[in-house]
Formats: structure tokens, C-alpha cells, sequence
């Protein structure tokens, strides 16, 4: 499946120091996934303290981050 980033969410990952590999793992082998507002869907993972969210939008051949951060509670 093709992981494609919004300009928004490449600039939050370099400000945030997250990098793809850990956007990819957590969309690919997130421990909780659940729908968001706008048809959007949020995966969850979780790395040493922190989990991991990343928002995006699935079509049928394609992943679109919108947004990733991290935060201390799931």
C-alpha cells in the first residue's frame, strides 16, 4: 500500500523529530485503530512511554497522513 504525507504532516514530523519508518510501523502494525471525524481513521502505537498517533485517510490502494504526534495517553 502507498503511504503518501500532506505537506502538513511532513512539516509536523520534522518538528516533531518523528520519522516515516515510525509513521509506517504504526499504520501498518498500530495496536488500536479507530475512526475520527471526517471519515478519517487514527492508529495508535505505542514507543517506550509515549504513543504514536497518526491521522489519516484510507482510499483503496493509498494511505494520506494528515497529522502525526505524540502523546502520553492513548
Amino acid at each position: 500500500m502507498i503511504i503518501d504525507y500532506t505537506e502538513h504532516a511532513a512539516s509536523r514530523m520534522r518538528h516533531r523529530k518523528i520519522t516515516k519508518r515510525e509513521v509506517e510501523e504504526t499504520v501498518s502494525r498500530s495496536e488500536s485503530v479507530f475512526a475520527s471525524r471526517f471519515g478519517r481513521q487514527v492508529a495508535l502505537k505505542k514507543y517506550g512511554e509515549k504513543y504514536l498517533k497518526v491521522i489519516c485517510e484510507k482510499s483503496n490502494d493509498k494511505i494520506t497522513v494528515i497529522t502525526v504526534y505524540w502523546t502520553r495517553r492513548p
